[in-house]
C-alpha cells in the first residue's frame, strides 16, 4: 500500500542507504528518533523482535474510534517505504486489527496496528475469525472520513 497523505511527505529527506540495527537497544533508539522526527500517534506497547535474520519492531496505538486508528495509520504509512496494509479479524471474532507495515530510514520493519470493532459492513468483514487479507489502499482513506464505509 503506498499513501499519499496530503500533509507529509513520503520521505522527509533524501533516502539513506539503510544500516541494520543490531540489538534491541538499536531498535527502540531507532524508534524513538522516528516519532521524534514525526507527528505519529504513539505507541502503548512496543515489541522488539531480533532473531536469525529478523530485525522487526511492532507498535500498537491505543485509539479510540476507527476514523482515528485509520489516519493515524495512514500518518504512519506516509513516513515508511515498502509499505503494505492488512486486515486480521481477531480469533474471538470481535475486532479487526488494521496495520501497515514498512521500513524505517534504519532498514529496520515496523508494523503498526490497532484494533476496531468488527462490523458486518467494515474493513475485514468478509473475514472468518482468525483470517488476515491485504487491504486495498483507499480503505483506510476511507475509514478515516467518518461517514465512509469500506470493505
Amino acid at each position: 500500500m503506498t499513501s499519499t497523505h496530503p500533509s507529509r511527505p513520503l520521505l522527509a529527506t533524501p533516502p539513506r542507504k539503510p544500516v541494520m540495527t543490531t540489538t534491541i537497544v538499536d531498535l527502540l533508539a531507532v524508534l524513538g528518533a522516528h516519532l521524534a522526527a514525526f507527528d505519529l500517534a504513539a505507541p502503548w506497547a512496543v515489541r522488539v523482535t531480533i532473531g536469525g535474520t529478523r530485525r522487526d519492531i511492532e507498535a500498537q496505538l491505543q485509539c479510540q474510534q476507527p476514523p482515528e486508528v485509520a489516519a493515524a495509520l495512514l500518518a504512519w504509512a506516509d513516513t515508511l517505504t515498502a509499505v503494505t496494509a492488512q486486515a486480521w479479524r481477531c480469533y474471538d471474532g470481535d475486532s479487526v486489527h488494521l496495520s501497515v507495515t514498512g521500513r524505517l530510514p534504519s532498514g529496520a520493519t515496523v508494523r503498526v496496528y490497532d484494533a476496531i470493532p468488527y462490523t458486518r459492513h467494515g474493513p475485514g468483514a468478509n473475514l472468518p475469525p482468525g483470517a488476515a487479507t491485504s487491504l486495498r489502499p483507499g480503505v483506510l482513506r476511507a475509514l478515516a472520513t467518518p461517514g465512509q464505509v469500506s470493505v
